[in-house]
């Protein structure tokens, strides 16, 4: 099977800069000649980015290989992300794959590709899985390309870092991606205006510890810099921050986006517990006041700020108390929305080890509390909306429910309206009109 004129289609599980990876990739393979398709259309490749957050994670990985080659069981697959880092080997032994790529080989892998369909020997369905694998942990040039495309968005996603240096005892992140590592300010301006230039009007960064952006630089450089520096471009489009950890928002950034008109009044600031206890044995760097503490300077400056988390439930050693108080915690924030994820153990981690794991039917009651209570705070913000006008990016397909235009205001918030197709990827001034369990809807306001 020759490259030219190939398919080939893209799954990709797990973060925003995953996302961001995915993009790079389909640039590079276009570059070389394939034709991208959507992961449930017919490709001669499917290539599934992974993550490996959790167990479910791993499972949906898998599963996506299943998938593609139930559409085409002659196709050639490819695994990379961070499933395939963690455990190259284990990937490997997956029925139907044939190529593991490692994080920090992705932007070779229009080559690794080409070598295998155009190569000397023929390439049969079957033959061994081949592992691509670069140490991440050596010492590495930030790599990136510009991308001019995001396949089926409306919003594009730079990353300007990736890698962690924090030692959280249930991450897989290091192992994953690395130490942290910053890219070229020069080079982030750069594609920032590429994804401005090609009708983007919504800019998310991205990183695997956003705020740390430029700290391991011979000359330290500040993540508030960076933004305030973007948002001197010229171009209609707006910034978007993906999640940025607690200690990491100064008073500087929270008066930039305070004060830009072109930054989301919107910030996802990780919690995972609101018990203190359970927070040290999770290693992070932060307790609960001083969570709170950030949370309350954000509002005071952007008082009307969509506001998310993450939150582990059931960690080892999560008694009725210590949930309480992450309970009571959220109880006490205006969040609009939560991601909730049950702990599960993962390997090479120093949680894997820990003592005290709670029962599945603990930690499912544990997550409906705090499901319900984080659908009661999203209703109560979105009624806050009514009469409102909001700017949303309207994105390039309908809402399937009501036919109608759909997309995210300023605040992350899902909104529905009536519109013409030429509203799509344009920010719309929208009267917030009606509120509902199910949905926010609203009217043009042109």
């Amino acid at each position: 099977m020759k490259s030219a004129n190939k398919k080939v289609a893209f799954a990709t599980l797990g973060c925003r800069t995953n996302q961001h990876d995915t993009a790079e990739m389909q640039t590079l393979m276009e570059q070389e000649g394939f034709s991208i398709v959507d992961a449930r259309e017919m490709a001669d490749v499917y290539v599934i980015n992974t993550c490996s957050v959790t167990q479910r994670s791993d499972y949906s990985s898998r599963l996506a290989v299943k998938k593609s080659l139930a559409i085409n069981d002659k196709a050639l697959v490819v695994f990379t992300g961070c499933y395939a880092q963690l455990a190259p080997d284990e990937a490997a032994e997956i029925n139907g794959l044939d190529i593991v790529l490692g994080n920090a080989d992705k932007l070779d892998i229009a080559n690794v590709i080409k070598r295998k369909l155009n190569g000397k020997s023929s390439w049969n369905k079957g033959d061994k899985t081949e592992i691509f694998m670069s140490d991440i942990h050596r010492k590495r040039v930030f790599r990136t390309i510009p991308v001019s495309q995001f396949q089926g968005r409306t919003k594009a996603f730079i990353k300007v870092q990736t890698g962690c240096e924090e030692k959280c005892s249930f991450c897989t992140v290091v192992r994953a991606r690395g130490q942290s590592i910053s890219d070229e300010r020069e080079n982030i301006l750069n594609n920032v205006k590429e994804a401005i230039d090609s009708g983007y009007k919504e800019i998310t960064l991205t990183g695997i510890n956003l705020g740390t952006y430029g700290m391991e630089k011979e000359k330290p450089e500040t993540f508030f810099s960076l933004v305030r520096e973007i948002t001197q471009l010229p171009g209609d489009y707006r910034i978007r921050l993906s999640s940025i950890n607690p200690m990491e928002i100064d008073d500087d950034l929270l008066e930039l986006i305070a004060d830009s008109e072109n930054i989301c009044p919107h910030l996802h600031i990780p919690l995972q517990s609101g018990d203190d206890a359970i927070l040290a044995k999770m290693r992070r760097n932060y307790n609960s006041q001083q969570y709170l503490d950030t949370v309350h300077r954000a509002l005071e400056k952007i008082p009307r700020l969509g506001l998310g988390a993450d939150v582990i439930i059931g960690f080892p050693g999560e008694t009725d108390a210590s949930f309480e108080n992450t309970r009571k915690l959220i109880e006490s924030l205006p969040f609009t929305y939560l991601h909730t994820f049950a702990y599960s153990p993962r390997k090479g981690t120093e949680a894997y080890g820990f003592k005290s794991n709670l029962a599945k039917t603990v930690k499912k009651a544990r997550n409906k509390i705090l499901t319900d209570l984080a659908h009661e705070k999203s209703l109560h913000f979105r009624r806050q909306l009514k009469g409102e006008t909001v700017t949303v990016l309207f994105e390039n397909q309908r809402d399937p429910a009501t036919g109608n235009l759909k997309g995210h205001s300023e605040h992350y918030i899902p909104v529905i309206a009536q519109g013409g197709d030429r509203l799509m990827n344009q920010l719309v001034q929208v009267k917030i009109e009606e509120i509902s369990e199910q949905r926010v809807s609203g009217c043009v306001q042109l």
